[in-house]
């Protein structure tokens, strides 16, 4: 087990004080948090960020290490108070987490592997990080886990030897309820490494759930059948219904937001472009292409840009927000009336280094939280934790 790195960021960086200049287009009455580290070996790649009880953060991030003999990075963990400041940091020996950060019982965990590529449930106690418990999760290479609204946990994993993508889900225990495997058809072990250890093309994989009058299904973000889908997954048996397809793995979604029964919006990439389609009615019983739907470029992002949506809730209206980040290095946030395709405002927040959007969370007091990846000097990739307050998304700004 890694010992607690305690000189992880004695102090936080601020933008009014640090080498990253920021310019606010956004105004400037939330807050900006960058988290350095004094070792230059390390790269930072932010993965997920969830907001605890007191008001405060825990994110984790996968952590490479230069001067290291394992391929893979490993999985670090900040606590921070409400304020942003740092309780308390810990690294583990597990392997590239891949997963939202998951409540299970009165512990916090992470899906994240073993050497031998083994998927592994992690428990951690919010309180001190220390690791409380793991869980063998019988699958290999995990590339995505999160929950559903019944706190079901849902992976999915690459099995090298069947060459297949599998989809499990496990009950309250993290007993095992279902597994599908989806055919690949072909061999992409080496993408998918790559994809694990931050050096080749990092994939959309996602899973999430659809809600409607006839029950919960699921969609996910996969290599199936040659190429990078979004398969739709009956609810019981978690066996595929219908799909969006690409040309093999150098197209396809890259964000689902459903919106009630066969409702959903889109982004995607194909051709060196980002799309959206904001408001789309889909067949999740048939094959489709993602071609076939007509879609507005969205030519400002950057190549095979990272999208994350989130129903976003106020007291007047919900909103579908999609963020994700420029060319120009700004995150970008377009603000979509729920139900339609209109497009109500797009939010910048300008920096002079690049970013990378990684996770987006509603916070209690119903702000956006952003957890990003950013560089230092140009060089060193480090989290960024972004609010932005309510109001900023009300009507009135509009």
């Amino acid at each position: 087990m890694r010992k607690l790195v305690p000189y992880l960021l004695p102090f936080i960086l601020s933008f009014s004080g640090c080498e990253i200049d920021q310019r606010e287009i956004l105004p400037d009455d939330g807050s900006t948090k960058i988290y350095n580290h004094p070792e230059e070996t390390l790269a930072f790649f932010a993965e997920s960020v969830m907001e605890l009880d007191d008001g405060g953060f825990l994110f984790v991030s996968a952590v490479k290490d230069e001067t290291s003999d394992i391929e893979y990075p490993y999985a670090y963990l900040v606590r921070t108070n409400a304020a942003g400041e740092v309780t308390w940091t810990h690294s583990y020996d597990w392997l590239a987490p891949c997963s939202k950060l998951i409540r299970q019982g009165s512990s916090i965990g992470f899906v994240a592997m073993d050497p031998q590529f083994d998927a592994y449930f992690v428990e951690v106690d919010p309180v001190t990080g220390a690791e409380v418990g793991q869980e063998d999760l019988q699958l290999t290479m995990p590339l995505h886990a999160s929950t559903n609204t019944s706190g079901n946990l849902l992976v999915l994993g690459y099995d090298f030897v069947s060459r297949s993508s599998v989809i499990s889900r496990f009950g309250s225990s993290l007993t095992p309820e279902r597994q599908s495997e989806l055919p690949i058809n072909t061999d992409l072990q080496y993408d998918i490494q790559r994809h694990l250890n931050r050096t080749g093309q990092y994939y959309p994989f996602f899973i999430g759930e659809i809600e409607g009058t006839e029950g919960t299904g699921y969609f996910v973000n996969c290599f199936f059948n040659y190429t990078l889908r979004t398969v739709f997954l009956d609810r019981a048996s978690l066996n595929p219904t219908g799909n969006i397809y690409s040309y093999q793995t150098e197209e396809g979604i890259s964000a689902v937001m459903s919106k009630g029964e066969s409702i959903f919006g889109l982004t995607s990439y194909y051709e060196g472009n980002n799309y959206i389609l904001p408001n789309v009615t889909l067949d999740v019983s048939a094959s489709q292409n993602i071609k076939d739907f007509s879609a507005e470029p969205l030519y400002e992002l950057t190549y095979r840009a990272g999208v994350h949506p989130l129903v976003f809730e106020t007291d007047s209206a919900n909103y579908a927000l999609f963020v994700s980040q420029t060319n120009s290095s700004s995150m970008v946030i377009y603000q979509f009336d729920m139900d339609s395709d209109s497009l109500l405002m797009t939010h910048y927040k300008e920096f002079d280094q690049e970013v990378q959007v990684r996770d987006v969370l509603q916070s209690t007091d119903k702000g956006l939280v952003v957890l990003c990846g950013t560089r230092i000097l140009g060089k060193y990739r480090r989290p960024l934790l972004v609010k932005i307050p309510v109001d900023q998304f009300l009507s009135e700004n509009y």
